[in-house]
C-alpha cells in the first residue's frame, strides 16, 4: 500500500512539473507588450519569412542572423513580422529573441534620445557619436525606442544603423 501511494504521488508530482517547465520554454522568447522589435536568432543558416503561419507556405525571402522585425502579430509558434526595408511574412518564434540592436550613425554629434517618438518631445540626453549596441525594444514611425546602460528613450531611425 506505501508502494502505491508513494508511485501515486510521484506521478502526481510529475504531472505538475512537466507544464511549468513547458509554459516556462514558451515565455522565453515570448517578450510581451514590452517589446515589438525582435531579431533573427538561427545558428548561421537564414530564416524562411513564409506567406502564412507555417513551413507549408511560400517562401518570401531568406533573413540573416541578427536582422531587427517589427512585429505585427501572432499565431500559436508563429509571428507575423515586417522587416525594415518592407518585407512582410510570417517566422516561427523559436528562431527570434527579444529587441535588436543598432549603433548611433550621427557624423558629428550625439544622437538624441526624447521623451516620445518624435520632435515635439523633451530631450532627456544623448549618446555618444559612434555607440555602439543600442537596444531597440519598440518602433513607432520612422522612431525608435532605444536603451543602453540605463538610458533610454525614442530616437530617430535616420540615425540608427542596424547591427547584423
Amino acid at each position: 500500500m506505501k508502494r502505491i501511494l508513494a508511485l501515486l504521488i510521484a506521478v502526481m508530482l510529475l504531472a505538475a512539473v512537466i507544464p511549468a517547465t513547458s509554459l516556462a520554454a514558451e515565455a522565453a522568447n515570448d517578450c510581451g507588450t514590452t517589446y515589438k522589435v525582435y531579431r533573427v536568432h538561427t545558428s548561421g543558416s537564414r530564416l524562411m519569412l513564409r506567406s502564412g503561419p507555417g513551413t507549408g507556405y511560400r517562401i518570401v525571402a531568406r533573413l540573416c542572423n541578427g536582422k531587427p522585425l517589427k512585429y505585427i502579430k501572432r499565431s500559436g509558434n508563429w509571428y507575423k513580422v515586417k522587416t525594415f526595408n518592407g518585407y512582410t511574412g510570417w517566422v516561427s518564434r523559436h528562431y527570434v529573441n527579444c529587441g535588436a540592436y543598432a549603433d548611433v550613425a550621427t557624423r558629428t554629434s550625439g544622437l538624441n534620445y526624447r521623451t516620445g517618438p518624435g520632435t515635439g518631445y523633451r530631450v532627456k540626453g544623448s549618446f555618444a557619436k559612434g555607440t555602439c549596441h543600442l537596444l531597440v525594444s519598440k518602433v513607432n514611425g520612422n522612431w525608435a525606442y532605444v536603451s543602453k546602460h540605463g538610458k533610454c528613450g525614442w530616437s530617430s531611425m535616420d540615425y540608427l544603423d542596424w547591427e547584423y
